[in-house]
């Protein structure tokens, strides 16, 4: 008869390279080891109605701050879009220019005039 060794999941982890030849040497029993459908039991039997509403609260104010946090980042956005410059045109070649907008000024004075 071989000798019972017991060890914990954890301490049996840390025998990684010598595994196999305790398996050979000795009978090895897991104390705390438990299968998947234990495992999932386990987390089955953690759950109920209150953890649950708990969880609801924290995720739906987790996306009203990010909700309004993206409506704060469009607004910005767009406030940003209204004062900046064009850096090109969106008119085709062939049509006749405007007259010089405020926009059209600052762009000659960045790049220079094009004429």
């Amino acid at each position: 008869m071989r000798i019972q060794k017991k060890y914990t999941v954890k301490e049996w982890k840390k025998f990684y390279n010598i595994q196999e030849l305790m398996c050979k040497k000795y009978d090895i029993i897991l104390i705390d080891y438990k299968t998947k459908k234990e495992k999932i039991v386990d987390i089955l039997e953690k759950i109920n109605l209150k953890n649950m509403n708990k969880g609801i609260e924290t995720f739906n104010k987790i996306i009203q701050k990010f909700g309004g946090s993206m409506e704060q980042f469009t607004t910005e956005l767009n406030e940003s879009s209204k004062n900046n410059v064009k850096i090109w045109s969106d008119l085709p070649k062939n049509e006749p220019k405007p007259r010089k907008s405020k926009d059209q000024i600052n762009l000659d004075k960045i790049w220079g005039k094009r004429d």
